[in-house]
């Protein structure tokens, strides 16, 4: 029997030499029936094949370029389709649907491209029914001509190529995907960092247009006041618009050091005369102690401060308390004392507030002090201002008045 050319399917172009039925020498230019997987053609597992089908079968696989092993024992099947590669699973039809359900099922689990098939003789339609039910995809019987049983090889073999591809490309996309994933995850993050910074530069800038037109707006308020009782209500009326109502004291430093007196006091639930013991012991103690701290000291618990200073600050008991002082150059120009009860907070936006208008506080009294030093400027006395002044207390009133400021220019 001739044996078509693996270039000529149609079979019509003979070849040459001859061969027995299931055992015809593979031409030389024949191809495989598949890729190469792994640099290796694709591998069949014979089980259970009688001597003629077996012969015929494998002669029929070499002839492909399907590389085969065959065993005889069922119970070896598992262990060899775990330990080699297997794409092609010859049955014999001897071996009966449920006796080799188990290793079809086991095939499709180390490998979705694996096929199963049957060898044997032409089957009934219930033999068929129950082997497809059991995993085979096709029925080949070896008896039947080389040319119609490598077109059924073919075929399958096409198939498991065509999955295995499939399942290449499957396995690249998932590795895309995950590479995908990490890439936005890590593009996700870098949004949130820039959003996150756009918002929290805004959100700066924003602060800082607020501030700067707080700063504005208390600096033209008291740019106006030149006396220090309109400076001190004018400073107060404004800060209690920020924080809502609330007992405030600021104290301004005398002559001494150590020396500071009340300038001004508003009530909200402590009246003054509830509080002067501690509007006393405020100014005696611890106006000196800020008098030159930069920083806003804030009790929100102040027990342990009311303890510090003795019984007289038993009205700070259940307060929360914020304390500062205004400097300007380093000079203390006052001390501020602010407290309410803790049912009603301060806002932790209020140490910002303090920052930006304490120093405009501080300037504009170290001006007022300026001014009123330069209001009660006098010019020394020269000696002969004061010979003048001996002759004028003899001279009438009216001819001395402002004598000596003439001779002196």
């Amino acid at each position: 029997m001739d044996y078509p050319s693996s270039n000529d399917p149609s079979g019509d172009s003979p070849r040459d030499g001859q061969g027995r039925e299931g055992s015809r020498p593979a031409a030389r230019d024949e191809v495989p029936l598949s890729k190469p997987r792994d640099q290796q053609g694709l591998h069949a597992l014979c089980i259970g094949l009688d001597c003629v089908q077996e012969v015929r079968l494998g002669a029929l696989l070499d002839e492909s370029g399907v590389r085969h092993d065959e065993i005889e024992p069922l119970t070896e099947a598992l262990a060899h389709l775990v330990a080699n590669p297997t794409d092609f699973i010859f049955i014999a039809s001897s071996v009966l649907p449920h006796e080799f359900a188990p290793i079809a099922a086991q095939a499709r689990r180390i490998s979705a491209a694996t096929k199963v098939l049957v060898a044997g003789p032409a089957p009934s339609s219930s033999q068929l029914l129950a082997a497809v039910r059991a995993g085979a995809v096709d029925w080949i019987d070896p008896s039947d001509d080389a040319d119609t049983v490598l077109a059924r090889i073919r075929a399958v073999a096409d198939s498991i190529n065509d999955e295995r591809r499939r399942d290449e490309r499957l396995t690249r996309l998932k590795g895309i995907c995950q590479k995908l994933v990490v890439h936005r995850d890590e593009f996700t993050r870098q949004v949130d960092e820039l959003h996150q910074g756009l918002h929290t530069a805004v959100h700066g800038v924003q602060e800082r247009v607020d501030e700067a037109e707080i700063a504005g707006e208390f600096r033209g308020l008291l740019s106006q006041e030149l006396d220090v009782e309109d400076l001190l209500r004018t400073a107060l009326q404004y800060l209690l618009t920020k924080t809502g109502p609330t007992n405030a004291a600021v104290y301004l430093p005398g002559s001494k050091p150590n020396q500071f007196g009340l300038g001004a006091y508003v009530h909200y639930d402590c009246p003054r005369t509830t509080a002067q013991p501690l509007l006393d012991r405020l100014g005696e103690e611890i106006c000196e102690r800020l008098s030159h701290r930069q920083d806003i000291i804030r009790f929100t618990d102040t027990r342990e401060f009311v303890h510090a200073i003795g019984m007289a600050g038993a009205v700070l008991e259940d307060t929360e308390l914020v304390a500062w002082a205004a400097l300007n150059e380093g000079e203390c120009m006052a001390v501020f004392f602010m407290f309410r009860n803790r049912a009603e907070p301060f806002k932790d936006e209020l140490a910002a507030l303090i920052d930006v208008l304490r120093p405009i506080f501080g300037a504009q009294m170290a001006k007022l002090v300026r001014i009123h030093h330069r209001s009660s400027f006098k010019f020394p006395k020269l000696q002969s201002d004061a010979d003048d002044a001996d002759d004028a207390e003899d001279s009438d009133e009216d001819d001395g008045e402002g004598e000596g400021w003439r001779d002196a220019a």
